[in-house]
């Protein structure tokens, strides 16, 4: 399920993209700027077939994100649950120091 959702999604995504790609702004001619604010604002027409698809995938868009963010969260877990096991090592013996090893004088050590 979590991978079908994921390959939803991603097609989703480049659909998105392609649209609002495609997709000619309201105001967007060189005109527009300079005349009243009726041509940079547009009529209030019905809306175009891709102003409606870019809807629909936008929709489409947050609920399968949504669904993912779900999805995600029941799948894994948290940390804090399970807490991980440290398998401390037990301490080496340390060897007792040789009784008998000679250490140097100061007379030996300017030699």
């Amino acid at each position: 399920m979590f991978t079908v959702l994921v390959i939803v999604h991603v097609i989703v995504c480049i659909f998105l993209i392609g649209i609002v790609l495609v997709n000619v702004g309201k105001g967007s001619e060189v005109g527009a700027v300079f005349t009243g604010s009726q041509a940079i604002f547009g009529g209030a027409g019905p809306g175009t077939f891709l102003n409606k698809v870019t809807t629909a995938l936008a929709i489409l868009f947050f609920a399968t994100s949504l669904a993912l963010t779900y999805f995600s969260a029941q799948r894994t877990g948290s940390l804090m649950k399970k807490p991980p096991k440290l398998e401390i090592p037990a301490p080496e013996t340390a060897t007792p120091p040789a009784a008998n090893i000679p250490v140097p004088s100061a007379e030996e050590k300017k030699d």
